[in-house]
């Protein structure tokens, strides 16, 4: 680049000496004093003038050292500072990236550390340049770009703890969508700043050029006009001059070095667009070395087009040539280098102005982004793509169905939705392995691709679901593409390590148009009409139709979901306990905690009402939890009391929270920190739930019973194999059936049963406890056959267990234990 100065040109104008006639001979005495007078006043006069020029020319080097001082230390370091802000800010967004693509949380964990690094780095940097002389100008950058960052921080926090979190797909689309637009901003305000900073830089240059050029002037001047010193002065002059150049020679190869270290290419031109200078980022992009290309015209070196149009794009220097100004360019250029190959670049052309604000050159910065923007499309397609299979994600879909959603509001037109839930998919699954269920999922994808339209919208919306969008598309229509495509899924024959399966596929149609509602509707009653199509019977296509019955209950089970869910949220569940008494006996605390759901009239649900929406829509593990965290806490209160008075309370545990193997140290967890004894705690498993999870079942008792803790298992007789497990648990209690105790006084078949079941585990020395103790002459009939505990509204009616603990506390407290009458 071209750089120069100026000095202020006044300075005193060297004095001079005449004699207006040659002295006679009677008057030499006075000419030799007067000559010795002339030669010391001569020679003084000249000293004075040494002094001068000395003076002048040390002032003058001072002042071109002083500016070049300006231009290392401050202008260099500016530029320096800020291209370590812009660095450590790029580095951020690249750790963000890598977070959301590394699977492993150590790999996570390091690209974090490296993005705190990176954050303390371009703070250290911005102070520092904070410290430093900056123009208003600068300042005023500096203080956008703080607004800019302080936009994009906390986005960019936001990612990392989605990321942190494993919510990868929401990390992804804030990445894209709001933390990279909004760091481009930061980076904007940090090229400007560059672009301010370097054109300090060169008017700096100039201004040190110019003082050179004018000291050295007056100089041979002054140097001139004192002969007799003029070779002394002009050797101290040289020698200062020498040094002078030696210093700015030195900070032009410090500026040559700073323009050879950085990754951007650098390309400088005079005013009619011939190349001057390359740097090597430049060569490397063009493919052209700096000897060759110098003196070429721009247009011979410089050659981009457009990505989009593939045509020659406008160079940005004609314009920087013809009007003067900064011409920036952040997409969609794609530069040709001489051998051939492609970048995609990012480019910036400024004009170079001397002190007349005439242009005396160019300079165009760019740099290579063709990674990072390789690297931005593949996350903007793995945003929207599943992994396994290639198809759209569940994210993609609902866009796209929102878009047909608009569409038929404003044109009236009609699309179809299509859910489909494979058959017997856990089958594979669970015979040949998890490698071979997604070979399925991707030969399953295949096939349904050969079935849809160009315009139809195919995803994977999780597991072995699929949704297609049929546009334009009527119902009936869309009913006989559903069925064919059933047929051919039925048809299909999966094979695996010499295994064969046939796979079928349950398939919900709903009908999209301007009154179908928001998107979680379509879901909805998509999902409606796929469970009715599991419900008929599996390997059928139903099409919704909101006056069906099997939609309707399905409907309200999905309901109940979502109150479920606030439920928990809001602290809405109560626990309610039941008092289960020993026949014969009447005393002691043995209670059975219950829930209900308290709606927002205060009307409470009983359990029967949302448990099985609970237990279809997989939610029983967070209430299982849920319970037993809260009932610990309550019981917890007893702590200190009349422990032998203390039988037990009895927890029910469902099938979903046995699967769990993080419900075992969760239990124990909440034992030892709400300090419950372990004897206190009885929990209840159903007969069904035991034959079905038997090994998880097993585990599960024996870890507990070894702590203390007994078990219950509920509803036996309900199963048909009871007797064969009893043998295989180890459980303390069998709760009789309610459905043989209500009818026990009716029916012979119900009270054999019971008797059987009491003699039973009597014989195994195991207890047991009868439901539906609804009257005084069932009660009778029990404790006559020898049944040890009742529990039923005749012996005591669900009451809240902040009541049940209150009193007992009330009761421990006096010292006396209540009686316990019916």
């Amino acid at each position: 680049m071209r750089a120069g100065a100026r000095l202020p040109t006044s300075a005193p104008a060297p004095a001079t000496i005449s004699m207006s006639s040659r002295p006679s001979h009677s008057q030499r005495p006075a000419t030799l004093f007067g000559s010795r007078s002339g030669l010391l006043l001569g020679f003084g006069l000249m000293l004075l003038l040494m002094g001068f020029i000395i003076a002048i020319g040390l002032h003058r080097m001072d002042t071109i050292q002083r500016r070049l001082d300006v231009i290392v230390n401050n202008h260099m370091a500016k530029i320096t500072l800020t291209t370590r802000m812009r660095i450590a800010a790029r580095e951020r967004t690249v750790n963000l990236q890598h977070m959301i693509l590394l699977a492993d949380p150590f790999d996570r964990d390091a690209q974090w550390m490296q993005f705190n690094k990176h954050a303390t780095e371009f703070a250290r940097a911005r102070i520092a340049l904070l410290d430093m002389a900056l123009t208003p100008r600068e300042r005023e950058i500096l203080a956008q770009q703080s607004l800019f960052t302080g936009r994009t921080v906390p986005l960019q926090n936001e990612v990392v703890d989605l990321a942190m979190a494993g919510r990868m797909r929401e990390a992804h689309r804030l990445l894209i969508e709001e933390a990279i637009p909004a760091q481009d901003l930061v980076f904007r305000e940090l090229r400007a700043l560059e672009n301010v900073q370097r054109r300090a830089a060169a008017v700096a240059v100039r201004e040190a050029k110019e003082a050179y050029r004018s000291a050295r002037y007056w100089l041979i001047v002054l140097s001139g006009s004192a002969l007799a010193l003029g070779l002394f002065v002009a050797v101290v002059v040289t020698r200062r001059s020498r040094k002078a150049e030696a210093v700015l020679y030195k900070e032009k190869e410090r500026a040559q070095v700073t323009l050879h270290s950085i990754g951007d290419g650098v390309i400088t031109t005079d005013a009619n667009g011939w190349i001057e200078y390359m740097n090597p980022a430049a060569e490397r992009l063009t493919g052209w070395r700096n000897h060759k290309a110098r003196g070429r015209s721009i247009l011979d070196v410089f050659k981009i087009y457009r990505e989009s149009k593939q045509v020659p794009a406008d160079n940005p220097l004609d314009e920087v040539i013809a009007k003067g100004r900064v011409v920036s360019n952040v997409s969609d250029i794609v530069l040709k280098a001489k051998t051939g190959r492609e970048y995609l670049v990012e480019l910036t052309a400024s004009p170079i102005h001397n002190e007349m604000y005439e242009l005396v050159g160019t300079v165009l910065v760019f740099r290579d982004v063709t990674e990072l923007r390789a690297l931005n499309k593949e996350l903007r397609y793995r945003a929207s793509h599943d992994a396994l299979t290639g198809l759209l994600n569940r994210a993609e879909f609902e866009r796209q169905l929102q878009q047909a959603l608009d569409g038929a509001r404003t044109s009236n037109s009609r699309h179809a939705l299509c859910y489909i839930d494979l058959d017997l998919f856990k089958v594979v699954n669970d015979t040949c392995g998890h490698t071979a269920g997604d070979e399925l999922l991707k030969q399953i994808s295949l096939i349904l691709k050969r079935e849809i339209r160009q315009s139809d919208v195919l995803a994977r919306l999780g597991g072995d679901e699929f949704g297609i969008l049929l546009e334009g598309c009527a119902l009936s229509r869309a009913q006989t593409i559903a069925d064919h495509i059933r047929k051919n899924i039925q048809d299909f024959r999966f094979v695996w390590e010499e295994k064969s399966f046939q796979i079928g596929a349950s398939i919900g149609v709903v009908e999209v148009n301007a009154d179908s509602g928001a998107v979680i509707d379509v879901f909805r009653m998509a999902d409606v009409a796929c469970y009715a199509a599991k419900e008929g019977g599996r390997n059928r296509v139903h099409v919704f139709h909101p006056d069906d019955s099997v939609m309707a209950e399905r409907q309200g089970e999905i309901d109940w979901v979502q109150r479920i869910n606030n439920a928990l949220k809001w602290e809405r569940i109560v626990l309610y306990g039941q008092r289960m008494e020993r026949f014969g006996k009447g005393s002691g605390y043995q209670y059975e905690i219950l829930i209900r759901i308290r709606e927002n009239d205060d009307q409470l649900v009983s359990p029967d009402r949302f448990l099985p929406a609970a237990e279809r829509y997989h939610l029983m593990p967070v209430v299982d939890r849920w319970v037993i965290a809260k009932a610990f806490s309550m019981i917890s209160a007893l702590v200190g009391g009349h422990h032998d008075d203390i039988e037990g309370f009895s927890l029910n545990i469902s099938g979903q929270s046995l699967n769990d193997p993080a419900l075992l140290p969760f239990i124990v967890e909440e034992m030892k920190r709400n300090k419950v004894p372990p004897e206190w705690l009885c929990f209840e498993i159903t007969e069904t739930t035991a034959v079905t999870h038997f090994s998880s079942a097993l585990r599960l008792i024996s870890e507990l019973k070894g702590m203390g803790c007994r078990f219950s298992l509920d509803d036996f007789g309900s199963g048909l194999s009871s007797f064969g497990y009893l043998k295989n648990l180890p459980v303390d209690f069998v709760k009789v059936d309610g459905a043989f105790v209500r009818d026990i006084l009716n029916d012979k078949a119900d009270l054999a049963m019971v008797r059987s079941i009491h003699e039973v585990a009597r014989a195994m020395e195991i207890g047991t406890i009868a439901e539906y103790v609804e009257n005084e002459a069932i009660y009778q009939v029990l404790e006559k056959i020898g049944i040890d505990y009742g529990q039923g509204n005749y012996i005591a009616r669900p009451e809240p267990l902040s009541e049940v603990t209150a009193r007992m506390q009330a009761e421990f407290a006096a010292g006396s234990l209540a009686s316990g009458t019916r």
